[in-house]
């Protein structure tokens, strides 16, 4: 119990010395974000508009021109995993249908040939 309030204590310790750090460090980003907004609101402006109109343009054209193919490509996978789905039921009767053949195949071989005209 003392070794875990010892280390309580300097847990709290080093929470104290970090804040005691952390707290200039945080005025000092406050200050720079600060001084930094002007220009950072002109290259936002100036800058960031263009390029949001270009990229939202191309953007728009590439998504206008793929989105067709995509949904052709989305709607064969979703056949394909039907189907999937579908044989994945079927698959526990491999057996049974397995076993189906193999009697069908004993009564072909057992069964008498018929001779003339009458045979298959």
């Amino acid at each position: 119990m003392l070794t875990f309030l010892l280390f309580s204590l300097f847990a709290l310790a080093a929470l104290a010395v970090g804040g005691v750090f952390a707290l200039p460090l945080l005025v000092i980003g406050a200050v720079i974000w600060l001084v930094t907004l002007p220009f950072r609101l002109l290259f936002g402006f100036v800058f960031g508009g263009l390029f949001r109109l270009v990229f939202g343009i191309v953007g728009a054209l590439l998504g206008v021109v793929l989105a067709p193919i995509i949904m052709i490509v989305v709607a064969v996978g979703l056949v394909g995993a039907l189907v999937a789905g579908l044989l994945s039921l079927l698959a526990p009767l491999i057996p049974v249908a397995l076993l189906l053949l193999l009697g069908w195949g004993i009564y072909k071989l057992s069964r008498p040939r018929a001779s003339g005209l009458a045979s298959e």
